[in-house]
């Protein structure tokens, strides 16, 4: 009798687990700034660190949800004040401030040290701030072979009832 209750139990709590993850994705503070340069210029860019409402992957990764758009955000407004005509942008974060205080001075330290080689210039938050990239409508990617595991394990559970 109670192995039955303890069946009944985790198959309702991993159905709830199930039906939470449905999205792929979940809403998270992060702090994120922002690097750009040139290959043709030797000023390089670098915003402040800003706390963004973002959306990261609810897997192990935690990876940033449309991370690429943060970097066109950078880009355009670069492009738009003419700072830049072709810079190569990249969005750095993590999910506390002390981490993205850490990356930060790391690659800021890099281009310190080249002594002369570059010139850095701060973007402050009043010149450029991040928007939030809401997540695309639609099903998040699924890998098909993973797909296709689980479509197995499925079958072969509903075989065994």
């Amino acid at each position: 009798m109670k192995f039955r209750q303890l069946i009944i139990i985790a198959v309702f709590l991993l159905g709830w687990v199930n039906s939470t993850d449905a999205k792929g994705y979940k809403p998270a503070k992060v702090y994120m700034f922002g690097f750009a340069a040139s290959f043709n210029d030797s000023t390089v860019y670098m915003t402040n660190i800003q706390q963004v409402d973002a959306y990261l992957m609810d897997d192990r990764t935690h990876f940033l949800v449309s991370r690429d758009d943060y970097s066109y955000q950078l880009r355009s407004y670069l492009q738009n004040n003419r700072l830049e005509s072709h810079p190569t942008c990249i969005t750095l974060y993590a999910e506390t401030e002390k981490a993205a205080m850490k990356k930060y001075v790391k690659l800021r330290d890099k281009y310190i040290k080249t002594k002369g080689r570059f010139f850095i210039k701060g973007i402050t938050d009043s010149q450029f701030q991040y928007k939030t990239v809401e997540p695309a409508e639609g099903p998040v990617y699924v890998d098909p072979e993973q797909a296709e595991q689980a479509a197995r394990k499925s079958k072969k559970k509903k075989e065994r009832e």
